[in-house]
């Protein structure tokens, strides 16, 4: 699994790491939001399906301009915290479904 989320120290140097990292860690957030959207259907959220593959598509047609932006940073930082409320959601889910 790739290294997410972005700690503070990690979101202030984005800016300072090459292009090439940063489309790296970019495509590694785009792969964790699709996994993430397939494992909503296992827990019974088909619901929730279509809106972390909507942020997945926005990071893959603007990773360009992320990678070269300030706001970059940002960006990153935010995705980071909707892939770990959702991990953390998701885990949640699944182990009352088993409790229950």
């Amino acid at each position: 699994m790739p290294k997410l989320p972005l700690s503070p120290s990690e979101k202030r140097s984005f800016s300072t790491i090459p292009a090439d990292q940063k489309l790296a860690l970019i495509s590694s957030y785009m792969e964790a939001l699709r996994k993430l959207a397939r494992s909503t259907e296992a827990v019974g959220r088909a619901d929730m399906l279509p809106k972390p593959i909507q942020v997945a598509d926005g990071l893959d047609s603007m990773a360009t301009a992320i990678a070269e932006t300030e706001a970059g940073a940002e960006v990153m930082a935010r995705a980071a915290r909707l892939i770990w409320a959702t991990e953390g959601m998701l885990a949640s889910m699944s182990s009352s479904s088993i409790v229950h």
